[in-house]
């Protein structure tokens, strides 16, 4: 870990110029503006691909369809080693001279929906909607586009890139496809995700890493007939109470931090009094030591809702068992990292806006918290509406510029024959 930390403070001490030359030489090179070429001319095929991927449902803990379908398109894409792992990713390799890192370029398969969901396309105004196309149809379909124009230019690179489509980063995932991937391979230097633009236009570079933790709060009570037992605390009272407690608190608006009760549960019959309700809680933000104060607050929230129902019912019957279920860990890059300034150089040289993005909770999370450099770049075209199931939409505006920006930087990072040494170390 010191030796990868000295070689990227070394890297990060070269002046910025330095990555804009490099990437300028890279992208002026025969076959990789052969390959920037086949992205922008096979845009159609791209979306193509996006809409016959989509069209597979692939709720988390359930993408193995997608995934086989993946599987195949990489292989045809050109990619050695296509295979699934044990996790449930799909793993292909675009291999390289074997004098330069392993850099991972990675889409996951899952999305927020239930596998029942009705993923019929409708287009309107010039938009597609569909529930999860623009997260992460699009960016499936992307870094497919990436791994044909790789092939098709016959790119020679020093390094290795993996292909990753990974599963589980939404919902209750809890980043398990890209903690197995780490946890098996000690070799990546290097990260890369495609997500949908978030929180901006144009195609910006995501460099903050949004932590989550997230709890079940079962609470439990004696339970009885809402009529003969009236006057035993019931469970379901005490979630409202709980839930209440936890609005109460306030947090900061920068560092941002947030919270939400996303799911509440609980009841038998509308006349008996609960004995069982749960909750489901999200707390998000960047700022590693303000999540786990916040984290704190919330837990005290809940014991006072408890304590509010006891109370109020003159009981010790109530209490409430609190269990995490997803740990996303906070991280960040410097604003001037290699991987980030890579990143910007890319649209940089190619005439777009470089653009840097807000914090976001993405795969790149976890690398970021094991020191490894990290990014999220945009999939292409323009998206919003994301997690609803009649509001998700995508839109083709220079739809491939996002592919273009990202294939620059891996090319960067892990290095073109002939040109610069890899800027990943």
């Amino acid at each position: 870990m010191k030796h990868l930390l000295l070689c990227l403070a070394i890297a990060a001490a070269l002046p910025a110029q330095a990555q804009e030359q490099a990437l300028a030489r890279i992208a002026a090179q025969p076959a990789v503006k052969q390959a920037l070429a086949y992205i922008e001319k096979n845009e159609p095929l791209t979306q193509k691909n996006m809409l016959a991927i989509n069209a597979i449902p692939a709720p988390t803990f359930a993408e193995a369809a997608r995934a086989r379908d993946y599987e195949q398109r990489l292989k045809a894409a050109g990619l050695a080693d296509v295979h699934i792992d044990e996790a449930g990713n799909v793993l292909g390799f675009w291999r390289g001279s074997g004098k330069g890192p392993t850099v991972v370029l990675a889409a996951h398969l899952d999305t927020v929906y239930p596998a029942a969901t009705d993923l019929t396309v409708r287009e309107k105004d010039g938009r597609l909607y569909a529930p999860g196309i623009a997260d992460n149809g699009r960016s499936l379909a992307a870094m497919l586009a990436i791994a044909q124009a790789l092939s098709d230019a016959k790119v020679q690179t020093e390094g290795d890139v993996l292909f990753v489509a990974n599963v589980g980063e939404e919902g209750l995932g809890d980043l398990k496809g890209v903690k197995h991937l780490f946890r098996q391979r000690k070799d990546i230097k290097a990260f890369v995700g495609l997500e949908p633009a978030l929180g901006t236009h144009g195609d910006p570079v995501t460099y903050m890493g949004a932590g989550s933790r997230r709890f079940k709060v079962t609470i439990h009570g004696p339970g009885g007939h809402s009529y003969e037992s009236f006057g035993l605390p019931s469970a379901v009272h005490a979630a409202g109470r709980v839930i209440a407690r936890i609005d109460d608190v306030r947090v900061p608006a920068q560092p941002k931090v947030t919270f939400n009760v996303g799911v509440v549960q609980g009841g038998q019959s509308v006349n008996s009094i609960s004995a069982e309700a749960s909750l489901l809680i999200d707390i998000r933000s960047a700022d590693a030591a303000l999540l786990a104060k916040v984290e704190q607050q919330i837990k005290d929230a809940i014991q006072q809702g408890v304590n509010d129902t006891n109370q109020r019912w003159n009981s010790k019957a109530i209490s409430a068992d609190v269990a995490l279920i997803g740990d996303r860990p906070a991280g960040k890059m410097a604003e001037d990292a290699v991987i980030v300034r890579t990143a910007l150089a890319a649209a940089k040289v190619q005439g777009r806006p470089a653009l840097l993005d807000a914090a976001h909770s993405t795969d790149a999370n976890l690398p970021m918290s094991l020191g490894v450099p990290a990014v999220t770049m945009s999939g292409g075209g323009t998206s919003g509406g994301y997690h609803s199931e009649k509001l998700e939409w995508w839109a083709p505006q220079n739809a491939h510029t996002g592919p273009q920006n990202a294939m620059l930087t891996v090319l960067g990072l892990v290095g073109v024959r002939g040109l610069d040494a890899p800027l990943a170390k």
